[in-house]
């Protein structure tokens, strides 16, 4: 049931970005408005993220514990690099669906892995993003060794992550721990919610077509409150492997 759910939220969300999309192209890199992204953040922080790194077309990067594949195919879409988006199964499925209705399953694929067990050779990426999914991945320490270990030497390491207070310290400390240095540490919560009015359209017309109720509306509801209240802070590091 749960893998349905998440397919059925993926046809939800091209339907909805079909339908508004009927008024205006989608803005370059979201082709969905943003609908994929779990959390809601903006999208738009990762060009701050990629900054740090090259992303050319002959470059690969994993995103690691990229669900539906949001900042997959905005990092492959607007910046030419081919890239790699890790979840579950039904993530998987899911994603593949959106990325195949927009034409991007040359440059983006979407492997089912658990994160502590990539099936990856050693030095496979180019570049490592794990974004606003640390969390959830299972034992940071594991996690973030795993993601090292097929990082190639020279690559950038990025994490964008939903904290509460002294928490980027810790993730900070856990990224040189695995051998990533230079880690520098910026806040970004201040631009977080910076939406367009036709991706807040698409927001309510998927919410109203998945229902309050729905999993995927009430984590993204229960992000922005705690974003609002101070609650939560969304912060940037980024590394690099020697």
């Amino acid at each position: 049931m749960a893998g349905e759910a998440r397919d059925d939220t993926a046809a939800a969300i091209g339907d909805v970005a079909r339908a508004v999309a009927n008024g205006g192209p989608s803005p370059r890199g979201l082709p969905y408005f943003g609908l994929d992204h779990a959390s809601g953040t903006r999208l738009g922080l990762l060009d701050e993220l990629a900054a740090h790194g090259i992303f050319r077309k002959y470059e690969h990067v994993l995103d690691l514990g990229g669900g539906l594949g949001a900042s997959t195919r905005y990092l492959a879409s607007r910046l030419g690099c081919t890239a790699t988006a890790t979840g579950s199964a039904a993530e998987a499925r899911g994603g593949r669906l959106l990325t195949e209705r927009v034409g991007l399953d040359r440059q983006v694929s979407h492997v089912a892995a658990d994160a502590p067990r990539l099936p990856f050779a050693d030095a496979a990426f180019t570049h490592v993003w794990v974004v606003e999914a640390l969390a959830r991945l299972g034992p940071r320490d594991v996690v973030l060794a795993e993601a090292a270990r097929v990082l190639r030497p020279g690559g950038h390491f990025g994490v964008q992550e939903l904290v509460r207070d002294g928490a980027d310290d810790r993730v900070r400390q856990a990224l040189e721990a695995v051998g990533i240095r230079e880690v520098s540490v910026r806040d970004v919560t201040a631009r977080a919610r910076e939406h367009g009015s036709r991706q807040e359209i698409a927001r309510a017309q998927l919410e109203r077509r998945l229902g309050a109720a729905h999993p995927f509306v009430r984590e993204r509801r229960a992000i922005e409150e705690a974003l609002a209240a101070g609650r939560l802070r969304v912060v940037q590091l980024m590394g690099r492997r020697p």
